[in-house]
């Protein structure tokens, strides 16, 4: 997971904790009535036992509770974790057109030569109210 386009003042954050221990992280970035979830994080010692699918679940309440109706995502690893969410894979210049004014879609436009080697994926919300 990289950090490098992460902006603080436009990024929203929840974690897992186990005491004073942060066992997992993920992040929402609006750009309504589209969302970016980035960042999904679990310490290894915490993994498989449920809590990346907690974080997702928890950021498409959050999402859904802010009137998102797609919730997009990166990801080069991860799909078939998120098309077990319910994700489905779209293309990346549909991602990029839908949450234009997201600092992660704002940094890969600085960097094409990664953005070409991304995966996307969205979950659609409107059908879910």
């Amino acid at each position: 997971m990289m950090w490098e386009d992460v902006d603080l003042e436009r990024s929203m954050f929840w974690g897992a904790r186990r005491g004073d221990d942060i066992t997992g992280v993920v992040r929402l970035e609006l750009d309504l009535p589209h969302a970016l979830l980035g960042s999904l994080y679990v310490e290894l010692e915490y993994r498989e036992q449920g809590l990346g699918r907690r974080l997702v679940r928890y950021i498409e309440t959050e999402a859904m509770d802010r009137d998102v109706e797609r919730l997009f995502l990166f990801s080069t690893e991860a799909g078939g974790f998120f098309q077990e969410l319910s994700y489905d894979e779209v293309a990346v210049d549909e991602t990029v057109d839908a949450v234009p004014e997201v600092p992660q879609v704002e940094w890969y436009r600085n960097h094409p030569n990664l953005l070409q080697q991304e995966v996307t994926f969205v979950k659609e919300f409107a059908t879910q109210r």
